[in-house]
């Protein structure tokens, strides 16, 4: 195996910002400190002991903070730790670097500085200055990246944002936005030319880049054809201390005969990728804490599965068991019996509990609207698409579809189910680009799918799929057991959220409700509870409001 070769670096003082003396770098380790064991001796009291090191490889040079006081600065910018690429500049106390190409005579000290004021942990103490930029589009571009960030911004909207942002920003004729899969998200550039298209394996190679970097089209001609005739500014959107991991990254493009991005250019893409990297993670948080916040309150404000009876305690166990799995699972049963209480338990008991359990009703939605309210569509799909919208099944990304009346879903969109069941790909409506999904789905029907798939009214495949895990939801006359429970939890949660007193149920009116045989099940005897709360003028529902609640016609005159 040959050896690999050292690096050509060197580093050069500056003074007042003219260079200075220049110091040889050779692979492994540098450091810089006050204290003379170290490879070069910094004598000012703005210079910890112990204060940084150059680490050195075939890779790159990494700069790191040894816990100094005053910190180090790169590029003007204070940091803990940074990547750095020739020409990139860094303060120690006040002491100023530049890396660059090249060899020159070993230093072990430098001179004496003039004593200066030093404000000990002025990092905490006092903001440091801004860094003077010689555009003024360039401090535009930081105001709008910040204000975007911090602003309750769709996701979508903001990646359109700052790509077209940094695109003007830096002068490039185009900008693609990368998500952490590897798949082109975003374009901003010329809509009547062909987007540059960049092979997997530079992809990757952009991906993994620790900081933004300046690529040469001429470097990376030999792994693709084409590339060459671009100058290229890649950032990936990492935070500083996130070493490893799948990122989004961003791509920006600018002709070979026009001058290559700047160093200044490439700094500017680094603060508004670390910026965009930090603002993810916080909106990921919220995100969490906000539906963990939305499963704590819906299960403290009303159980779900409520009964004791065999029929219920036999189901409770089948479903704790198939939430323990991944499986897909089809629920039968008759309308009003419960199927989509029986679907959220089984979302809060699995694993993805803390993610979205997000419903669809397929007889709900117009046969020409359901494939955009479960795939989404981009602006412009169709007449009345406006905007990019997300559709369910990436908005219940890592959680729970529901998929209630199945059988209503019309045969074109079934096999687009069928796809994302199988291989956890959608296409929204006007996109050309396959977004990876993981939901688990859970689908409901009350009727026979069976009968309509010898009838070719649903596609057998998607039936198969569906199928996995079979549960049948008994109807509300197979566990009468149960009526009392049921009918006391409704009759307290609707008092308690319209404000009424509390009431209680009489034994005989109790007594009425078990009789009944409750075709519309579950649903119906809610409604009939809230329909006795309402009448009720004493201090319980009594046999006379059940009576009337029960035989109350549809619309009265």
């Amino acid at each position: 195996m040959p050896a690999v070769s050292e690096p050509n670096l060197a580093l050069v003082i500056l003074r007042d910002g003219a260079e200075g003396e220049t110091i040889p770098l050779k692979g492994g380790k540098f450091t810089f400190g006050r204290d003379p064991t170290h490879d070069l001796t910094l004598p000012d009291a703005s210079v910890s002991r112990n204060h940084a090191e150059l680490a050195i490889s075939p890779v790159g040079v990494q700069l790191r903070d040894l816990g100094s006081r005053n910190g180090i600065r790169v590029n003007s910018v204070p940091r803990s730790q940074a990547n750095l690429l020739p020409g990139d500049t860094f303060e120690i106390g006040v002491f100023t670097f530049r890396l660059k190409a090249g060899s020159a005579q070993r230093l072990r000290t430098l001179p004496q500085r003039p004593s200066q004021e030093v404000v000990i942990e002025q990092t905490v103490s006092r903001a440091f200055p801004l860094p003077e930029l010689s555009h003024e589009r360039q401090l535009s571009t930081i105001y709008h990246a910040c204000f975007w960030l911090t602003e309750s911004t769709d996701p979508e909207l903001l990646t359109e944002r700052l790509a077209r942002l940094l695109c003007d920003a830096t002068d490039a004729v185009e900008a693609q936005v990368f998500s952490a899969d590897l798949t082109l998200r975003h374009r901003c550039g010329d809509a009547n030319k062909p987007a540059m298209k960049i092979a997997a394996f530079l992809a990757e190679k952009f991906q993994s880049l620790p900081e933004a970097a300046i690529v040469s089209g001429k470097e990376i001609a030999r792994h693709q054809r084409g590339v060459g005739q671009f100058h290229y500014l890649v950032g990936p959107v990492r935070r500083s201390s996130q070493a490893e991991g799948a990122v989004p990254f961003i791509l920006l493009l600018r002709p070979e005969e026009w001058e290559p991005f700047t160093l200044e250019q490439r700094v500017l893409l680094q603060a508004v990728c670390q910026l965009w990297a930090r603002e993810k993670v916080k909106i990921e948080a919220t995100e969490t804490l906000r539906r963990e916040n939305q499963v704590l309150k819906a299960k403290t404000a009303s159980p779900t599965l409520l009964g004791d009876s065999p029929a219920l305690q036999r189901l409770r166990q089948q479903l704790n068991r198939a939430a323990a799995t991944k499986a897909t699972i089809l629920l039968a049963g008759e309308t009003g019996s419960g199927k989509e209480v029986v679907a959220q338990f089984i979302h809060e008991s699995s694993p993805r509990a803390a993610k979205p359990f997000v419903k669809v009703n397929c007889a709900a939605i117009p046969d020409g609207l359901i494939e955009s309210e479960l795939f989404g569509h981009q602006k412009g799909a169709f007449t009345d698409a406006k905007d990019n919208r997300k559709g369910k099944f990436l908005q219940a990304n890592g959680g729970t579809l529901f998929l209630d009346e199945i059988g209503e879903m019309p045969l074109s969109v079934q096999a687009k189910v069928l796809r994302a069941l199988e291989n956890g790909e959608i296409e929204p409506l006007g996109s050309e680009a396959v977004q990876k999904v993981d939901v688990r789905v859970i689908a409901a029907t009350h009727r026979n799918l069976a009968e309509m798939v010898e009838r070719k009214e649903f596609r057998q495949d998607l039936y198969f799929r569906l199928n996995v895990f079979n549960l049948g939801v008994p109807p509300l006359r197979e566990h009468a057991e149960d009526i009392a429970d049921l009918a006391r939890h409704f009759l307290e949660a609707f008092c308690r959220e319209n404000g009424l007193a509390e009431l209680a149920i009489d034994p005989a009116a109790l007594a009425l409700l078990k009789k009944h045989q409750w075709p519309g099940n579950v649903r119906e005897l809610r409604n009939v509870i809230q329909r006795c709360a309402i009448v009720a003028t004493g201090p319980a529902v009594f046999e006379e409001d059940v009576k009337k609640a029960i035989g109350a016609p549809l619309y009265q005159h």
